[in-house]
């Protein structure tokens, strides 16, 4: 009986039951859904999905040769070319289907049911003769490249893919169930120093840093660093090495034209870059080749007035220029407009707390300015705090407050964060667990991204992260790797 069936694109489909057209043992029975035509299959990998391509007379041969063929969950078939692709994989994961350019082609798609699987890890004599499981180990198993879900053998899966255990991910592939629950190489755990010697020193010429802190990535990929120790702001343009003095002397001081033990820093659209200057109590702003900076936050002078910074850390900015400042000691966060001699207080009350309201020591920022989401790291708190600007009441705990700890919903004294805009996934220096942690949005429990809670300087590993930053089409992770005196890339999947 054939009837109409509608996939979840919204693309017309057909059952088409296979035990209609030959007769076969119940083992072998299949239901294929059939589309329209117009239609084909575009996977994801097509050399390790594509089985084989044949000519055939007709879509019932084609659909034929893929019933026969064991490994086929997949086929499209076009009737002026007479081509019939064969494909391993299923359609929700491992490809998806378009508009054709022949005007005759069809997909069909193997329909899988739990009753095929009944047999599963059973003695071999229940999966004699079985198209969906074979015998292994005097058991019956799933056929190659698929895992038992609980229900049905559903084929593994391919880089980025999440997964909760190995078996999930293709192993053909050398693909293991990474940290951060995403099939891969276990190569993309490994950073790649693009900053600093690299092996664990620190110094002061253009290929150190000594105790990096805050990153920015600019539109053109070149990553700023402030350079803690050393009191300057270094660029380092993409692919080398060697860096470019850009804000401060390297020598502490007070000028226009010096730090003194700059912290977070923010780099906007046009290349200026906004920086901390933590031991002069102020933000200064370098607009891009400037020689010398321009004060925008804070009097110099230290105190918790309005006008004043006592431990001013974490910094970003809006698109109107207006400076948010994390002042680490006076436990709250200030707005400070353009031109202004004084901040609004957005976040914080002026006293340490963990009431809903209240930041202990809070640190990174990040602003979401199309949702007005201000992002804390609210360090001694060990959590991220979300405010939504403008509402006393509308704050959310949205990674960790679970007190201290290295379990997966637990932060230990997080000091940057920073958002997807592409996911929402929150991205977090974890400092003192050594670690970086994404939770995704509405999430109780983090995933590791990179290091493994103890301290170390190999490819795979940090020592006391503070800063983070993604590059503009998030294919990168950026982390200053405080201790190591380095900062470290790793590839996003």
């Amino acid at each position: 009986m054939i009837f109409s069936y509608y996939f979840p694109f919204i693309i017309p489909f057909f059952y088409w039951n296979v035990l209609e057209l030959q007769s076969i043992s119940i083992g072998w029975q299949s239901t294929i859904i059939l589309s329209n035509n117009g239609l084909e299959f575009v996977p994801i990998d097509e050399e390790a999905l594509l089985l084989f391509k044949i000519n055939t007379s007709s879509i019932q041969s084609c659909t034929k040769i893929c019933h026969s063929t064991v490994h086929c969950r997949i086929f499209d078939y076009d009737d002026q070319t007479d081509r019939c692709r064969i494909f391993e994989g299923d359609i929700i994961t491992m490809g998806s289907i378009v508009i054709s350019s022949f005007s005759h082609s069809y997909v069909g798609l193997i329909q899988l049911d739990s009753e095929h699987f009944i047999h599963h890890g059973r003695s071999c004599s229940f999966c004699e003769g079985s198209r969906y499981l074979i015998c292994i180990n005097s058991t019956c198993q799933c056929q190659a490249n698929t895992f038992f879900n609980g229900l049905i053998c559903q084929s593994q899966k391919f880089v980025g893919a999440k997964c909760n255990n190995v078996k999930e991910c293709r192993l053909d592939r050398n693909y293991t169930c990474l940290p951060r629950k995403q099939c891969g190489p276990t190569s993309l755990q490994n950073g790649i120093t693009v900053g600093g010697y690299g092996n664990g020193t620190a110094g002061n010429d253009l290929t150190a840093l000594n105790y990096p802190w805050g990153i920015g990535i600019g539109i053109d990929e070149s990553i700023y660093v402030s350079d803690y120790n050393n009191n300057r702001v270094i660029k380092l343009q993409e692919g080398s090495l060697v860096g470019t003095t850009i804000a401060g002397t390297g020598i502490a001081g007070n000028s226009a034209g010096q730090l003194k033990i700059p912290l977070d820093l923010f780099v906007d659209s046009s290349s200026n870059i906004y920086v901390v200057d933590n031991d002069n109590y102020r933000v200064m702003l370098w607009r891009k080749n400037a020689t010398v900076g321009i004060k925008v936050a804070g009097s110099g002078s230290q105190g918790s007035t309005a006008s004043t910074f006592r431990e001013p850390n974490g910094i970003t900015v809006d698109s109107m220029g207006n400076v948010y400042v994390s002042d680490f000691t006076t436990h709250r966060v200030m707005k400070w407009a353009v031109n202004a001699t004084f901040g609004t207080m957005v976040a914080g009350t002026g006293v340490s707390g963990n009431s809903t309201d209240q930041v202990y020591q809070p640190a990174g920022l990040y602003f979401d300015e199309i949702k007005s989401y201000l992002y804390i790291a609210d360090a001694s708190n060990h959590r991220i705090q979300r405010y939504y600007l403008g509402s006393t009441i509308n704050i959310t705990t949205v990674a960790g407050g679970y007190g201290l700890g290295t379990g997966n919903q637990q932060l230990n004294t997080p000091y940057s964060v920073c958002v997807s805009k592409k996911t929402g996934d929150i991205y977090i220096a974890d400092t003192f667990n050594n670690r970086i942690q994404r939770w995704s949005p509405g999430a109780t429990s983090g995933v590791t991204i990179v290091g493994s809670g103890g301290l170390g300087s190999n490819s795979t590993m940090l020592n006391a992260p503070r800063g983070i930053a993604l590059n503009y089409n998030e294919t990168y992770l950026y982390v200053t790797d405080y201790n190591n005196h380095r900062v470290q890339r790793f590839k996003l999947i």
